[in-house]
């Protein structure tokens, strides 16, 4: 069979499978102390209804997906957003999946007028701060997020300013 693979905007009415589909990638992947397992559909689909989110999909199966909400930008100058969970099922991994979902949300953003993203890799996938320094993406201390973790070690902040075409 042939993987028909797209991708889609989520709305607020996706809370519900965007935080199974989250779920079902994060077990067993980061610690049970992790802020994505405290998640319902109904914070899930107040983040989508804020900000956006994208849906990755292997025919009309759900197969991974991200989400983003609006923040201050550094120093509160301007909008910017801050990019949360993305996240592909295991059979899917590995095939650029990810970066897809990622330039969805930067795309989203951008129609929403932000100016620049933010993120946080969790301190057991430091191997991701290299995965988004290839996509532009650079170390940055001071990113406040917006559900920051206290059972966790502090995350590894990184930004990224969009380019306007002014």
């Amino acid at each position: 069979m042939t993987e028909l693979i797209a991708i889609r905007r989520a709305s607020s009415a996706d809370g519900f499978l965007v935080e199974g589909l989250t779920r079902q990638i994060w077990t067993g992947r980061v610690s049970e102390e992790s802020t994505v397992f405290r998640e319902t559909p109904r914070s899930v689909a107040a983040q989508l209804e804020k900000g956006g989110g994208a849906i990755l999909l292997d025919g009309e199966t759900a197969i991974g997906s991200g989400r983003w909400v609006p923040v201050p930008g550094p120093a509160g100058q301007g909008l910017w957003m801050e990019v949360k969970r993305i996240g592909v099922l295991s059979a899917y991994r590995g095939r650029g999946f990810g970066e897809r979902i990622l330039f969805a949300l930067e795309e989203a953003g951008r129609d929403a007028g932000v100016l620049g993203a933010q993120l946080a890799v969790r301190h057991d996938q430091v191997r991701l701060v290299d995965f988004y320094a290839e996509l532009g993406y650079v170390l940055a201390d001071d990113v406040e997020l917006t559900t920051p973790n206290p059972r966790s070690p502090p995350p590894i902040g990184m930004r990224k300013e969009f380019r306007t075409n002014i």
